[in-house]
């Protein structure tokens, strides 16, 4: 799932490995500039809906944003 949200895109996939398991991949890019903000995965073998996974970070991208110096740059 893919969406923009205050300037950022987020992309929330849940996707097999190498090793065969399924694994959420998340990633936070500025579409300003194409800075990757944050990209990780997640060992998922959890219920945990791609939904609240795009939720939380919108909060993280709130977060970041009411700092002073958002993402560490």
């Amino acid at each position: 799932m893919k969406t923009v949200y205050r300037g950022h895109e987020i992309d929330v996939h849940r996707d097999r490995c190498l090793g065969c398991w399924d694994m959420l991949y998340f990633s936070i890019t500025r579409v300003s500039d194409g800075y990757e903000c944050e990209c990780e995965f997640s060992f998922e073998y959890s219920a945990e809906k791609v939904r609240d996974k795009v939720k939380q970070l919108k909060e993280r991208i709130d977060n970041e944003l009411a700092e002073e110096d958002p993402w560490g740059e």
